[in-house]
């Protein structure tokens, strides 16, 4: 080999040489950047800001719902219904609706009495005396006498007469109404009188009130619940 084959040669190592020395790596050696760090973000995750937010910890607790609180209901009353009355101490038998309180005088037997009450809005008074001591008729017309006398300023005047049944028995009535000093009609009644001939009793009944028809209605529902014994 000459002395200038040599020197080239030397010069083209020495060259290589200060490649490889100022870093020259090989791609198989080491992976690039980009493919590094996918090793190390595929190796080792690290949570998000918004995961680590997340991370408790304990558990939190279940919130165990407050029960509901149930009123009692506080049962209602219900009041007994006041019993029917029923008459029947002085030889006959008179049912009355409920509410209905008698007053009857004292010395009542069954040949002769008065009781009297307030019924339905009407006022009522029925009596009773041996048939052999009157009529009918002769009932009719002292009642109404008497009721007269009992209200000196008022004057009732008939307005009506016709005939009645209670049970088998025959029997008469008559209405009136009550005048005042104008003229003007303050109330009214119905006076009824039969007898029960088998018992020789013979009655009269007085319905008074302010309202003709509750009075009409009051003297019929005594009258069908009624009955001679």
């Amino acid at each position: 080999m000459n002395i200038g084959k040599c020197v080239a040669f030397i010069g083209l190592s020495a060259v290589l040489l200060g490649l490889i020395a100022c870093g020259a790596e090989d791609p198989r050696a080491l992976p690039d950047s980009r493919t590094a760090d996918n090793v190390i973000k595929s190796e080792t995750p690290v949570p998000s800001e918004k995961d680590a937010s997340k991370a408790t910890l304990f558990p939190t607790p279940t919130q165990i719902p407050t029960p509901t609180h149930t009123p009692t209901i506080a049962p209602t009353f219900t009041p007994t219904p006041e019993p029917e009355k029923v008459v029947d101490e002085y030889g006959f038998t008179l049912r009355l609706d409920r509410g209905a309180y008698v007053n009857a005088l004292p010395g009542n037997t069954n040949n002769s009495g008065i009781i009297h009450f307030e019924y339905g809005g009407a006022n009522v008074v029925l009596s009773w005396v041996p048939s052999s001591e009157t009529t009918v008729k002769g009932l009719i017309s002292g009642t109404f006498d008497q009721l007269e006398k009992a209200q000196p300023d008022l004057k009732l005047d008939t307005v009506s007469e016709s005939d009645l049944t209670v049970g088998l028995e025959k029997g008469l009535i008559i209405g009136f109404k009550s005048v005042d000093g104008s003229n003007e009609v303050v109330g009214g009644g119905l006076i009824g009188a039969w007898s029960c001939s088998d018992k020789g009793i013979s009655y009269t009944i007085v319905v008074t009130g302010s309202d003709a028809n509750v009075v009409q209605l009051r003297l019929n529902r005594l009258l069908d619940n009624f009955v001679c014994t």
